[in-house]
């Protein structure tokens, strides 16, 4: 159809797999392939033949040379040793990365609002001029990952992050990336959480340690909006948690 001059004309535009191709993949990948073969492997650490200038090169790519075949094969067999140091979970990882930064905030329905801090977390409240809603994690308390794809746990530079989009502005990039530092020790229980999904798993079967790291990790995923629980957290009594029944 044709655009009226005097009409703004509204324009969608669907793209599938953009920046998310094996090409995509390998752009992550291979630099770092390359960095650690250079770091491990003394083969990719020898010097080039002194005469290569001579035989390679478009000047040189139509000459029957025995040295250049010699040269196209040493390539292959780097390349081919060039997989074996690839760190393709890592780079998956990165490639996730920038899908969650370019995702839009999940829409979160008022169900889960009710089990979530989303809906029924601790805030302020103006008119007792104190702090309400607060709720506290329970052993038994049933929690899971409040939406498949909106989280990734990964490493960089010895640092245990979770990215996430729920914080996403709904602006393409209109934010940076979203992400939390959890310690490394808690890492294996987020990967229990993302396993388990979408079952409610509860907060003592969590595979750390002590009771009091289960519920710290668990308390740091449900304050930024990470968890839902299976039932609406009661919040603690006021009277309980100020310990000044007066004021709040």
């Amino acid at each position: 159809g044709k655009a009226l001059e005097d009409t703004h004309s509204l324009h969608i535009t669907v793209s599938c797999f953009q920046k998310n191709t094996w090409g995509d993949l390998m752009e992550k990948l291979m630099p770092r392939a390359l960095q650690v073969a250079i770091e491990e492997d003394v083969d990719f650490r020898k010097g080039l033949p002194r005469d290569y200038m001579d035989v390679m090169g478009i000047a040189n790519s139509d000459i029957d040379n025995p040295q250049r075949k010699v040269f196209l094969r040493k390539i292959q067999q780097l390349m081919t040793k060039l997989i074996s140091y690839a760190p393709v979970d890592s780079a998956c990882d990165q490639l996730s990365k920038h899908y969650i930064h370019d995702s839009l905030p999940p829409v979160l329905s008022e169900a889960e609002k009710s089990c979530s801090v989303h809906g029924d977390g601790e805030r302020w409240e103006k008119s007792k001029n104190c702090v309400v809603g607060t709720a506290e994690m329970e052993p038994d308390t049933q929690i899971k990952i409040i939406r498949k794809g909106v989280l990734r746990l990964l490493t960089e530079d010895d640092d245990v992050r979770i990215y996430h989009s729920l914080d996403n502005s709904r602006l393409y990039h209109g934010s940076d990336p979203q992400y939390i530092e959890i310690s490394a020790e808690a890492g294996p229980a987020v990967e229990y959480l993302l396993h388990s999904y979408p079952e409610y798993v509860a907060v003592d079967s969590l595979p750390l340690g002590t009771l009091d790291e289960k519920i710290a990790i668990a308390s740091i995923l449900y304050d930024h909006g990470l968890l839902l629980t299976s039932e609406p957290l009661d919040p603690i009594d006021d009277e309980e948690s100020s310990g000044e029944p007066d004021n709040c």
